[in-house]
């Protein structure tokens, strides 16, 4: 989620419902297959694009900031109050050939012992095909299990005041030990118009599955002038239109992060990753994950670990 407390965080399965969020079952969600607004799968894609392996040396490497990417650092939401977040527990490796981005995120049971991890790029993308390949985690790397961890790929505008109708946020989020309600293992995905934290009100729609997501998936989202369509693995997610569209550009976000310090009463230290193999933005044009999957290839048959066009 973003760089701010968002009271939903902290809200129960029943606030979730009294705010009018949805939920979905197991079963996709049905959808449009826009044909004017696709890529055909024989031609090729030709665009405005932002394209990042993630091939970078740490966390100090300058092309990070470079090619526009921010890592967060100090204190501030979401999560935990009095939580830091650290960009040297953003780390990056090679494994099998592929630049691989790792966010570690955990605690020792109190506030000042908890860390998180956000990486986020320039507000600058709106309408188009968001896709990135992401390993979600159901176990810790080391120390006891039963954190209440977020996982996500997002993207957002920055909320100007109470039910500013230009805020935009398109989340993937994972709960490997459940939280705001959730018993267990779900993945989320919500498509917010605005809200207001004070008295809480928001204007939002989630689809959920609660099933155990661990390990890598292909995650894609379009948007278009009608609908937003969550893509998991090749097979449609979630489906939501108006009034959900965003109206405004966004960033693109990964953070990893704790709801709270109620999952487990141990005093031991631990850390959980989430991993991240690429992002992938196209402006203004749907593509279908095969094809999103077919970008890649192309991109790194070429060798190109980095494009910005957009």
């Amino acid at each position: 989620m973003i760089g701010f407390a968002l009271p939903l965080r902290n809200m129960t399965a029943l606030a979730l419902a009294a705010a009018g969020l949805v939920c979905a079952g197991l079963a996709a969600l049905p959808g449009r297959a826009d044909a004017a607004q696709s890529v055909a799968v024989t031609q090729p894609v030709v665009g405005q694009a932002l394209f990042d392996d993630f091939n970078y040396t740490d966390y100090t490497d300058p092309r990070i900031t470079q090619r526009g990417w921010t890592l967060k650092s100090g204190q501030g939401g979401p999560g935990v109050p009095g939580a830091t977040w650290r960009p040297q527990d953003i780390t990056f490796a090679t494994e099998s050939g592929n630049s691989i981005m790792s966010l570690r995120s955990g605690s020792n049971g109190t506030a000042s012992g908890t860390t998180q991890t956000e990486i986020y790029q320039q507000r600058k993308f709106h309408r188009g095909t968001y896709a990135a390949r992401v390993q979600f985690s159901d176990a810790p790397a080391f120390g006891p299990d039963g954190d209440r961890m977020v996982q996500t790929f997002f993207t957002i505008t920055p909320l100007n005041y109470p039910m500013d109708p230009d805020y935009g946020e398109l989340d993937f989020e994972y709960l490997p030990n459940g939280g705001w309600g959730i018993p267990g293992s779900a993945l989320l995905a919500t498509s917010w118009e605005t809200y207001q934290e004070d008295p809480w009100q928001s204007v939002a729609v989630t689809t959920q599955e609660r099933a155990s997501f661990a390990g890598w998936h292909d995650l894609v989202i379009t948007v278009d002038t009608e609908r937003i369509n969550y893509y998991i693995d090749g097979r449609q997610f979630a489906s939501h239109t108006e009034p959900y569209l965003p109206e405004t550009s966004m960033g693109i976000r990964f953070n990893h992060w704790l709801i709270d310090l109620l999952g487990t009463n141990s005093k031991r230290s631990r850390a959980y990753d989430q991993r991240v193999d690429y992002v992938y933005h196209l402006k203004d044009q749907m593509l279908t994950p095969a094809q999103v999957q077919g970008v890649v290839n192309d991109y790194r048959a070429r060798g190109v670990s980095f494009e910005d066009t957009v």
